[in-house]
This record gives C-alpha cells, sequence and structure tokens, in this order.
C-alpha cells in the first residue's frame, strides 16, 4: 500500500480536505496536495499551490508529479453568487491532466467527484431514483465534458477512471462555505438573534420533497474503495448515506438543536433576505467566542438558495455501489445533529 501516492486535487475543500483526513488516518498511503490554498490542516504534507485555470501554472507542477500513483480530483471552479460554468470547469481538468500524463509513468487511477447535477438534479424534476445507467440529458453540462476529457485520454493506457455522484455533501470544514450544515447553522443563529423561528426559506414543494445527501465521511470511504477496488475501473457510481428524508421531517429536529420554533414555510431568497442582517454576526462571534466574525466563512446564501430550491424528489439509487461491495450508510437525522455539533465544538457556529 506504501507504494501508492495519492495526488488530492482540491484538497481545501470540503470533500478534499475531509477526504486528505481520511487518506491520513489509513496510514496507507503517501500523499501530495494541490489547491490554491494549501488545506486547514496539512499535517505536514507536501502542498502544491496551483491555479489550476492556468495551465503554465500546471506545467510547472510536472517534476513534483512524476510518482503519483492515484488522483483524486475534488475541486471545482466556482463564480460568484454559486455560479458554475462549462468551460472553466472543463478547462481545470484538461490543463491538470496535460500536465500529469507525460510524467506520470506509475498511474494506477484517476477520479473525479460528481454530483446530482449529472441528472440535472439542478434544473427541474427528473427520474427517480436516479440511476448510473440513465441516459445523458441533452446541452451541455460540466460533468459530462470532465469526464469525457478523463476517458479521451484515457483510451488504451493502462490506467482507469472512476466517478463518484454524491448530492449536498455535508461535513464539517474551515473556510468552506458552500456546506449544507454550515450555511444552516448560521441562518438560524442570526433568525435566532433577531427572535424570529426557524422558517425554512424554500418552496411548500421543497419542504416536502424526498432528499439523499451525503456524510463527507461516507463519501471518504467510497472514494478509497472505488479507486482501488478493480472491478470498479471505468465505472461511475452514486454515492449517498442510504436513506430518504423530507425537510419537513427533519425541521423541528433541527429547530430543538437551535433552541429555536420551527416557524412555517416562509419562501424567500437568502441572498437578499441576509443583506440588512448578517451586520448581526460579528456580535455572535463576539459572544459566543466564534473563529470568525465574518458570516461569509461560513455560509454561502447562493448556495443556499440553490439547496431550498429544488421543489421536487432528488434521491438516487445506491444499488449499483451496493452489488459492486459498498454497503455503508448513514442515518441522515443523526448525521446532521452530528456535524452541527462538530461545528459548535470548534467554534464555527454558536
Amino acid at each position: 500500500m506504501k507504494g501508492r501516492k495519492a495526488l488530492v486535487v482540491g484538497a481545501s475543500g470540503l470533500v478534499g480536505g475531509n477526504f486528505l483526513k481520511h487518506l491520513i488516518s489509513t496510514k496507507n498511503w503517501n500523499i501530495l496536495t494541490l489547491s490554491r490554498r494549501p488545506p486547514a490542516d496539512l499535517a505536514g504534507l507536501p502542498h502544491l499551490a496551483v491555479d489550476l485555470l492556468d495551465p503554465q501554472q500546471c506545467q510547472k507542477t510536472a517534476p513534483a508529479l512524476t510518482d503519483v500513483t492515484h488522483v483524486f480530483y475534488c475541486a471545482r471552479a466556482v463564480a460568484t453568487n454559486y455560479q458554475i460554468s462549462v468551460d472553466p470547469n472543463r478547462q481545470i481538468v484538461e490543463n491538470l491532466m496535460d500536465a500529469l500524463l507525460p510524467v506520470a509513468e506509475k498511474l494506477e487511477h484517476v477520479q473525479i467527484i460528481h454530483g446530482m447535477k449529472w441528472y440535472g438534479s439542478n434544473l427541474g424534476p427528473y427520474a427517480t431514483p436516479a440511476k448510473e445507467s440513465d441516459p445523458r440529458l441533452p446541452g451541455r453540462n460540466f460533468y459530462y465534458e470532465q469526464l469525457d476529457a478523463i476517458i479521451n485520454r484515457q483510451r488504451n493506457q493502462n490506467w482507469s477512471w472512476s466517478t463518484l455522484r454524491p448530492h449536498f455533501v455535508c461535513g464539517l470544514a474551515v473556510g468552506s462555505p458552500s456546506n449544507v450544515l454550515s450555511t444552516l447553522g448560521a441562518y438560524a443563529a442570526i433568525l435566532k438573534q433577531i427572535g424570529q423561528p426557524l422558517d425554512f426559506p424554500g418552496l411548500q414543494g421543497a419542504f416536502d420533497a424526498k432528499m439523499n445527501i451525503t456524510d463527507v465521511r461516507l463519501l471518504a470511504r467510497a472514494m478509497e474503495w472505488a479507486a482501488t477496488e478493480p472491478r470498479c475501473a471505468n465505472e461511475a457510481f452514486n454515492v449517498v448515506n442510504g436513506d430518504t428524508f423530507r425537510w419537513r421531517d427533519v425541521w423541528p429536529t433541527l429547530a430543538d438543536h437551535f433552541g429555536m420554533a420551527a416557524g412555517t414555510v416562509r419562501p424567500r431568497r437568502l441572498r437578499e433576505f441576509m443583506v440588512d442582517k448578517e451586520a448581526v454576526w460579528p456580535a455572535l462571534a463576539q459572544k459566543h467566542g466564534l473563529r470568525s466574525a465574518n458570516v461569509a466563512d461560513i455560509a454561502d446564501w447562493a448556495f443556499a438558495d440553490v439547496l431550498f430550491d429544488g421543489a421536487w424528489d432528488q434521491t438516487a439509487s445506491m444499488d449499483k455501489a451496493y452489488q459492486y461491495g459498498f454497503t455503508d450508510k448513514v442515518d441522515t437525522k443523526s448525521m446532521m445533529l452530528d456535524i452541527l455539533g462538530q461545528y459548535r465544538n470548534v467554534k464555527l457556529l454558536p
């Protein structure tokens, strides 16, 4: 196992950072990280500070990539207001692969993390539970173009690829505000501070819809499994917790966790609603001894609008992963309370 060297791309983000912790805990991998900023806890590991949109920067990393055996690609190019465009996200994959492939003679596997946008979960109702065999949608999709960029380079090569498709990944992360539970926790804390109940900010349809989400720790285990299990070569897998929930069923539990009344369904765009309310966060930070007085470090309101906007079922089948041997499951309600507690413990949420 120690002959394996993992390149964790996007290691400062929610998925990459937590996967990095997982790899460190196994003590079975040599590890190299790559991202624009170093991970919060680099643990003395070598790091490459690279802007993947810059092909010249990527080419300069080539000498450090010669002994990489496994690539775990967890990066995205995200613009203001949670805008994720096709061309930049294709380019960041192509730039890295074009620097890596000429030098990585020991390469065994390239894995890329995608999600339910593969099935059009962000566009409107789609066939649920989504299955990996479902046909692609018409039109451009940055997931399709990223995977095609990898597949085109893999033909007639000895290395293989895999792709995993989680949904609304949940976990503890520092400096990663596009995050379900940190954003929800900040929203609750601000409402509580101004004396309002925990109203659901989406449509009634979103409150009632069936949902899957993914514990980042479950995803990390699945990532290592798919990258090292020979049967997973050149395959795609949905990775969600394995249960289904509705916001209406967990909302009272979440409100109780925050010490609030559950409130009602009150549709609002949080990016607009929070404009004149973010000023209460510095007082909250001082009162509770929080690590950041800037709520933008904790919550991404544009991401929250996407999270609560889908007034349709968003579920995925785990049958394929189970059939191939990955059978881990997570109870979603327990996961939410656990991760929110972690945010409190590290003083990111009050």
